[in-house]
């Protein structure tokens, strides 16, 4: 009996090691993965040296967590089943590869109705912004991808977290239409002021997946 109560614990705990794993590596739709908001949401940064450098701890911890749990699984289940391991792979690629498909779906039938800021969301994959210095201002021409899942039609948005060195750039939000339960490609220059200004100043650039916040009915929600 004791002996029972082991390996269904051992199944168990090596199901939920894949599963966590595959949420940990799988990028949904908005261009991150869940084990991302989970760090965000602890407060920590998912990159070892901030923003988007450095080794991608959820990335690691889940492949760490979907190996084991793959050899776990093999080794209970090989005697009954001789191909288990090859037919678990390919189950975790499939799934890597239709989960930003679920991811969006799931987010389009929750929030059918809803409005307001929590209705709305950018995807980083999708998004990048360019600059340089025109005059006393820094200009930030961007594209950008935003979801409105439910009825919203309007939202606020601009570029953040752009330092240039050592300066921290504050740009001005600006107001675009959006499509009701649908995405749409923004496509906007954005006006910035430096932290400290410097009339010699000069700067140009380009980065995928800026740091974006967006506000809606005065609230807003920063995506980093």
């Amino acid at each position: 009996m004791f002996e029972e109560e082991i390996q269904l614990k051992g199944k168990f705990l090596s199901i939920t090691a894949i599963i966590v794993g595959l949420l940990f590596i799988s990028n949904q739709h908005l261009g991150y993965s869940l084990g991302d908001d989970l760090f965000r949401w602890a407060g920590i940064s998912p990159w070892t040296k901030g923003g988007n450098y450095g080794f991608h701890v959820p990335v690691i911890a889940g492949l760490v967590l979907l190996v084991t749990g793959v050899l776990w699984v093999s080794r209970i289940y090989r005697p009954l089943y001789p191909k288990i391991m090859s037919r678990v792979l390919l189950a975790c690629v499939a799934w890597i590869i239709i989960f930003p498909f679920v991811s969006e779906s799931f987010m389009y039938v929750v929030n059918f109705n809803s409005s307001g800021i929590t209705s709305v969301a950018y995807s980083s994959k999708d998004s990048r912004c360019d600059y340089h210095t025109e005059n006393e201002a820094t200009l930030a021409r961007c594209q950008i991808q935003i979801y409105s899942y439910g009825t919203e039609r309007e939202v606020a948005l601009r570029p953040i977290s752009i330092e240039v060195g050592g300066k921290k750039i504050d740009f001005q939000s600006k107001v675009v239409t959006v499509r009701p339960r649908g995405q749409v490609q923004i496509d906007e220059t954005f006006e910035g002021f430096l932290e400290r200004p410097d009339s010699s100043f000069r700067m140009s650039g380009g980065t995928n997946q800026p740091g974006i916040e967006l506000t809606v009915g005065g609230r807003s929600k920063q995506m980093k």
